[in-house]
């Protein structure tokens, strides 16, 4: 109920409780038959209560209504408390009269420190010009003006919006909300939609808008096109979180190389472009070498992993959809010139890594050739064979360099995903074999390696002939090696012992008729690895 309301109500009770009154106390006063003295004395007695009672009643209505307003008001304080923005009351002169205070915008400007001050004393010029006349706006229009500013806090921008709402004809309410989170939020969003979420360079979709836009211009733009070498390969090996860090690398190693308002795209999963402008075929040779220089100086301090790119350019002032193309054409041109070497260079740097293991340097490849070339010998293979034999002897578990150091040196048993992940070491050293010429020819060997006897190897399960006598052969070399060297989790086994655990495996895991052949061979030779 509004205060004219309460007035009204008081007026009311007040004279309905005159006119009962007059009328109660004229009918005693006839009913008594009182003398002249004596209906005077009833007079002032009546008028005394009759003022005691109505002051009672006002008394007890004017305090509901006190007791409902202070509730009321505490209610709008509390409310008023609680909600995060900052509320204003400002003149039409940009005077601060009152506010709320709440407690995030202290570290702001606090509000006691601009009450009684004008805004062009607490602002800069510019922004309490704009401040003014959103003011006026509304006092003169009466609709609610909205207003965005920023002011910079800790080495930080913080963003504001303001709503300024009419109070009446000389002052406003302004509304002041903090909407950084927001902003970040937005730009957040914006960036996404234009960036590459794992490179942090330009996407596909940007870059074909400014490809659209250059061509609109007609001007004379360049377009250089690269691709990251071999990194289906590294992906396939190494597995993708290997890809995609020489991926950031690519994008960083490009994105230093030019400056604005040149820009640098990733359009494909391996593939980046540069667009360039008011190029010249000198700065586009130069730029060129600028992204070699890089690589070579990259490269210099990551051995275990190179990066390779491979590049083309066009320029000119036709269609820039021609010009892309062109320059992709050329980029293809190079990337199959050089395409052997780059996944060579790859693979080789793998292989580096992969000698660089522990158990490489225990002497396990060395001592598994002079066990296969004595066994060669005693079988009397062929020279070619042998060759391959010694090779595949060196090589079988290149794809380990795939397999991460806390599986692959587990002094523990391994769980059955752990056996699952040891277990694609065969497949990857089968596309690392394939993708080097010297190693292709025992690609197949490297993929069969762990077969057994029985088919209960991996990965193609086959048994007896279906495994390549190479395979056969390596088994045995490998299990007795294995054996007779000291493991993270197991000591050696003698001699004897260990040929008598081969010999309990043939039928099953080795060829029965090669295992009594390599134990004899055991048996006869005092040091097979001379």
């Amino acid at each position: 109920m509004t205060s004219k309301n309460y007035a009204i109500k008081i007026s009311l009770v007040y004279f309905a409780f005159g006119v009962i009154w007059i009328f109660l106390s004229d009918t005693i006063v006839g009913f008594l038959s009182l003398n002249r003295d004596s209906t005077i004395l009833f007079s002032v007695i009546k008028g005394w209560i009759f003022v005691s009672l109505s002051a009672f009643l006002i008394y007890i209505i004017a305090n509901r209504y006190i007791r409902k307003l202070a509730y009321t008001n505490q209610v709008q304080q509390q409310i008023l408390q609680s909600i995060p923005d900052l509320i204003l009351r400002i003149d039409c002169h940009g005077n601060f009269l009152d506010y709320n205070k709440p407690a995030n915008f202290d570290s702001y400007v606090p509000p006691n420190q601009f009450l009684g001050k004008n805004i062009m004393d607490i602002f800069t010029q510019e922004l309490a010009r704009q401040a003014l006349e959103h003011i006026k706006q509304t006092i003169s229009s009466g609709n609610i003006q909205f207003m965005e500013y920023q002011l910079p806090q800790n080495n930080q921008v913080h963003y504001f919006e303001a709503r300024f709402v009419k109070n009446d004809d000389f002052e406003v309410m302004a509304i002041v909300r903090d909407i950084t989170y927001k902003k970040q939020i937005e730009q957040r969003l914006e960036l996404l939609s234009i960036r590459d979420s794992l490179t942090e360079v330009y996407n596909r979709t940007y870059f074909e808008e400014q490809i659209r836009k250059r061509g609109r211009q007609n001007g004379n733009v360049g377009i250089i096109v690269c691709d990251v070498d071999g990194l289906k390969l590294i992906n396939d090996i190494l597995g993708h979180f290997s890809g995609d860090e020489l991926l950031k690398a690519a994008a960083k190693i490009l994105s230093s190389c030019i400056s604005p308002p040149d820009i640098i795209a990733r359009i494909g999963g391996d593939e980046f472009a540069i667009l360039v402008s008011n190029p010249e075929i000198q700065k586009m040779d130069e730029l060129s070498k600028a992204i070699e220089i890089a690589i070579e100086k990259y490269n210099a301090t990551n051995r275990k992993l190179p990066l390779s790119i491979s590049s083309g350019w066009a320029i000119g002032f036709e269609d820039i959809n021609s010009l892309f193309k062109e320059a992709d054409n050329n980029m293809y041109r190079e990337k199959m010139h050089k395409g052997l070497s780059a996944r060579s260079a790859i693979v080789n740097a793998m292989l580096q890594a992969l000698e660089a293991r522990d158990y490489i340097a225990e002497g396990h490849a060395e001592r598994l050739e002079s066990i296969v070339a004595n066994f060669a010998q005693k079988i009397q293979l062929s020279d070619p064979m042998l060759a391959d034999l010694k090779l595949l002897a060196k090589f079988h578990d290149t794809g380990k360099v795939g397999i991460p150091d806390n599986i692959l040196f587990k002094p523990g048993k391994l769980t059955p995903d752990e056996i699952s992940v040891m277990r694609r070491h065969c497949d990857i050293g089968f596309r690392i074999a394939k993708s080097v010429p010297d190693l292709a020819p025992i690609a197949d060997w490297i993929l069969k390696h762990q077969e057994w006897w029985n088919g209960n190897g991996y990965p193609l399960n086959l048994a007896g002939e279906e495994i390549p006598l190479a395979c056969r052969i390596l088994a045995l070399a490998d299990a007795f090696d294995a054996m007779t060297n000291d493991r993270p989790y197991r000591k050696a086994l003698s001699y004897q012992e260990a040929i008598d655990e081969i010999r309990k495996g043939a039928g099953t895991q080795f060829d029965p008729a090669l295992t009594e052949t390599f134990i004899a061979m055991l048996t006869n030779s005092t040091k097979i690895t001379q």
